[in-house]
């Protein structure tokens, strides 16, 4: 689905992905009222909404359009927009952020990596995100308790792929390991630092000094 109040972007985006076997636009709307309003009946596995739609005090519409479509993963668009607002949004429940001036390649992979269950931000983007939030980020007495619960070395070594921004694919090749045991050793890190989002997941591990983990990996790869 695509909410965009510009006629012109919409049509492009229409054609652009009309092109796209795996790709399908199932609806559209031209602001956020009308987008929470349809999406619920829609159910869309992927939402394009332009960041201008996106509150700036209080990012009520993400929420609402997760509310009425648990489903439905939103994915950002902007030609540039403040790091913070965009953070805020991701907080909130958007899956992912893409500037309009990326090339169709990064569109369809942002789409298909969000529609997965991936978080998709430009690898510039990713790493302003850990540089800028790290020092205040706050795990608290969750965060305390995580670390009851040690990661194997595997477990540590994912971990480590997902501060330099890998997909599951990339996790899994890196690794010598299959798709489903990625996702397999993400459901168990999560579980064991306490967090539900891979952002979250990053920014642990960046804190608790798991990119380190990535590194070592090329030379423990083996049986996952």
């Amino acid at each position: 689905m695509v909410v965009e109040e510009n006629r012109l972007l919409r049509e492009g985006l229409r054609q652009i992905l009309a092109g796209e076997k795996e790709i399908k636009i199932v609806g559209e709307a031209v602001n956020k009222q009308q987008a929470v309003h349809i999406v619920g009946e829609l159910k869309p596995d992927v939402m394009l909404i332009d960041m201008a739609f996106i509150d700036t005090e209080k990012e009520k519409v993400i929420p609402s359009i997760r509310e009425k479509s648990p489903t439905t993963k939103p994915l950002m668009l902007s030609t540039s927009s403040g790091e913070e607002k965009i953070f805020k949004a991701l907080k909130a429940g958007a899956r992912g952020y893409l500037s309009k001036d990326a090339g169709v390649p990064d569109l369809v992979k942002a789409i298909q990596s969000v529609r997965n269950g991936e978080l998709w931000l430009e690898r510039q983007l990713m790493a302003k995100f850990i540089d800028g939030t790290i020092a205040s980020y706050s795990g608290g007495e969750d965060q305390e308790e995580a670390k009851t619960e040690r990661l194997t070395q595997r477990e540590e070594e994912v971990l480590g792929c997902l501060t330099k921004g890998c997909t599951n694919k990339e996790i899994a090749d890196s690794l010598f390991i299959s798709e489903r045991t990625v996702k397999s050793h993400l459901n168990n890190i999560f579980r064991k630092i306490h967090v539900t989002r891979r952002l979250q997941a990053i920014l642990y591990a960046i804190d608790n000094g798991f990119e380190q983990a990535e590194r070592k990996a090329h030379g423990t790869a083996g049986a996952g």
